[in-house]
């Protein structure tokens, strides 16, 4: 009776290890203080995935050779952008940062127990890169003109939105 129960235990505490190995979690803490449109969440497992911008365009992840892009189409062109060589989930999120109703392109690239933040301003078939940030799994808290980095220890920086561009706020003494 006891080999069995031994055998019984075993064979429950080895069978999750390869699902607990396959399974795709989201490891970032990334929090939005405000109104946010979630566009599309590509996978390892499904990275061919589409999705629609506030503007109407399609916007997709797509991974080849080594690299993860992320493309819209405009106007039967493409345009693309980089977000890392791999993806274990890719979340596309349209913010607006500037109260200005541009809502720029928020992701957060998770893979390898590891995330990045990436905001892009994009307009009719333009896009450029804001913001790239390694974040790890620590929160990061999206508001309206800022992006709020913590440490283990506490806030370690806020990044402020002025005038299309993000800059680093550091507290100065006197």
């Amino acid at each position: 009776m006891q080999t069995y129960l031994k055998k019984a235990f075993l064979s429950l505490l080895f069978i999750p290890i390869p699902l607990l190995l396959m399974a795709q979690e989201r490891i970032s803490k990334v929090e939005f203080d405000g109104e946010k449109t979630a566009v599309l969440t590509a996978t390892s497992a499904n990275p061919s995935v589409a999705g629609t911008l506030a503007s109407g365009e399609e916007i997709k992840v797509v991974c080849a050779q080594g690299k993860c892009n992320i493309v819209i189409t405009y106007k039967g062109r493409t345009v693309e952008a980089l977000i890392g060589d791999r993806i274990t989930i890719a979340e596309v999120t349209e913010f607006d940062f500037g109260g200005d109703e541009d809502k720029e392109i928020v992701i957060v690239n998770e893979h390898k127990g590891t995330s990045v933040l990436y905001v892009f301003a994009y307009a009719r078939g333009i896009i450029q890169k804001l913001y790239e940030r390694e974040i790890f799994n620590n929160r990061t808290v999206i508001k309206q003109n800022y992006i709020e980095v913590y440490s283990p220890g506490g806030l370690d920086s806020v990044w402020n939105y002025h005038q299309g561009m993000f800059w680093i706020m550091k507290p100065f003494e006197l």
